[in-house]
């Protein structure tokens, strides 16, 4: 089986943390729940995370701290380089920490009766009962009964399908509802209710919703229901306002192991609405945070209650933590014996960690400016000044940066074993493909998955197929390197640097005599209760 490097699950997953690492420990804190009144970034903190953006090979990263009516925050490195350095002021693409602002803004809608369809059945309201034209899946059964609920916890039985999010159309921004109305064509793999499977095209739903409900843009939405109110002046889901923002917009980077040297990702166009567009700095996040942690606020103390409230359990227990459950855009667990509500963002070229712990009103945010290992510093960060608030003995914490360095090394390695990992063990002789490769170049099409137009690439010795996916929200390629006859691996990475994505899938060509009719892929979920599904591009050019 492929194994599956899931976008935003494998990080979500807790791994063994802080501890064991080799970084020099913070004296530790008092273990009741007081307030501290001192910033927690000494120099001592410093040199800490320095350490760590040097070891996971992160530019920059800026930190905040809730800690009751305090907060504290500090940026570490560079926003841009050579010299841009990062400040609590900085902007960072926030990517699915966006999720939380959709879920409240509809909660709040349903706790104050604020729109008549939902006021009958809540977050029990059927989707197609609001956008019966553009919300349509595959099942017939699942059209009629998906509701709000099922959408804002990742229950609808679709997995990702993150592939088909295609951000333009001929040149243009593809509309929201037209994302919506590709999901018509996308296989469910599991029944409705049944798993959680994280999908970000149903957030894309969800803020469909919410502006044919408003007749307004998500962004006006946000800014005069929550952002607004709360003062966050520093928050958008327009890179144009980002930039025209007094404060710095931080550049994304993947690190280059071969040349060891970082380069840019920019991200002049890419919006991706509810599902995961926030560019935001950690002084914002905190007053969010605060928010959520003293229930105050432009929020009902109904929809503070309902934000708290899980709704499906997401994952097992792990790596010091209990299972996870998730509510309306957050994963709460339970930590050190205490509550804890989390959530992570993952971009091409960007990371955010956020955790908030209701019993001792505290919290931690920090974004950084490199997918992946963006995420793991973040998350070594966060949970070196959470245990420390909480008085954690080392011998207690797990060690976050070690099982996150073995995670890249993993990672890093995984495609070369690709073709016996999908086909087993492989046969001694390889059979050629029955058909010569340039009868292979061409155009494919699935009404879900779009357009793939593969050429040759490489020499007559080790010949590729590729195709170009740019106007995708995750810029990727397809590259199909042959194993044997018509058997196929077919490697979608990023054509832009980033390690999103990273995964491959066994693939196979239909031919009869010299003609090829269509390309199957054979998508492995990965997840336990879900089914793999095929997908067939068409031959049409």
């Amino acid at each position: 089986m492929a194994r599956i490097q899931t976008l935003t699950l494998l990080l979500a997953s807790v791994l063994p943390c802080l501890g064991r690492s080799g970084y020099s420990q913070h004296p530790l804190r008092q273990s009741a729940i007081e307030a501290r009144t001192n910033s927690p970034f000494t120099d001592d903190f410093g040199t800490f995370v320095d350490s760590v953006l040097s070891d996971f090979k992160v530019p920059g990263l800026s930190v905040a701290v809730v800690d009751r009516n305090h907060t504290f925050s500090h940026g570490y490195g560079f926003a841009t380089l050579p010299d841009v350095k990062a400040t609590p002021e900085t902007l960072w693409f926030g990517a699915s920490t966006t999720k939380a602002f959709v879920a409240a803004t509809l909660s709040q809608f349903i706790q104050n009766k604020s729109y008549p369809a939902l006021a009958e059945d809540g977050w029990g309201t059927p989707i197609a009962s609001i956008i019966p034209d553009d919300f349509v899946l595959a099942d017939d059964w699942a059209t009629k009964h998906s509701t709000l609920d099922d959408a804002v916890c990742h229950r609808t039985g679709l997995p990702r399908h993150d592939y088909t999010w295609q951000y333009t159309t001929n040149g243009s921004h593809t509309p929201i509802r037209d994302v919506v109305r590709s999901l018509r064509h996308l296989p469910l793999t599991a029944e409705p209710r049944t798993v959680h499977q994280y999908n970000n095209l149903m957030y894309m739903v969800l803020s469909h919703v919410i502006e044919t409900l408003t007749k307004k843009p998500l962004q006006t939405t946000f800014r005069e229901l929550i952002w607004g109110p709360l003062k966050m002046n520093s928050t958008f889901l327009d890179v144009a306002e980002a930039k025209a923002s007094p404060h710095h917009l931080a550049t994304g980077y993947h690190w280059n192991q071969t040349s060891q040297s970082y380069g840019a990702i920019v991200h002049d166009t890419l919006q991706e609405s509810g599902a995961a567009g926030i560019i935001t700095n950690v002084l914002d996040h905190a007053k969010w945070m605060r928010s959520l942690l003293t229930r105050t606020g432009p929020l009902s103390s109904d929809t503070h209650d309902d934000i708290r409230r899980p709704r499906i359990i997401s994952a097992e227990p792990a790596s010091g933590t209990d299972y996870r459950l998730y509510g309306l855009g957050w994963d709460r667990t339970v930590f050190h014996g205490e509550p804890l509500y989390r959530h992570i963002g993952e971009a091409l070229s960007f990371g955010t960690t956020l955790y908030w712990l209701p019993k001792r009103n505290y919290g931690v945010v920090a974004m950084a400016n490199v997918y992946k290992q963006g995420n793991i510093a973040g998350e070594v960060v966060v949970r070196r000044l959470v245990e420390d608030a909480m008085g954690i003995p080392d011998k207690d914490r797990f060690d976050r940066a070690k099982a996150g360095k073995e995670l890249l090394e993993t990672l890093d390695g995984e495609f070369a074993k690709a073709p016996e990992d999908v086909y087993g063990k492989l046969p001694q002789k390889t059979v050629p493909p029955p058909v010569a490769l340039s009868k292979l170049e061409g155009e494919y099409f699935d009404a879900g998955y779009g357009r793939l137009v593969f050429k040759l690439s490489g020499n007559n010795g080790s010949q590729v197929l590729i195709a170009e996916r740019p106007e995708t929200v995750y810029q990727y390629n397809v590259r199909l390197q042959h194993v044997s006859a018509n058997d196929w691996v077919a490697f979608f990475e990023s054509r832009i640097g980033s390690r999103l994505p990273a995964q491959y899938f066994g693939a196979h060509f239909k031919t009869d005599n010299s003609t090829v009719s269509a390309l199957d892929i054979n998508f492995v979920t990965g997840q336990t209760g879900t089914k793999n599904y095929n997908v067939t591009f068409n031959k049409i050019a």
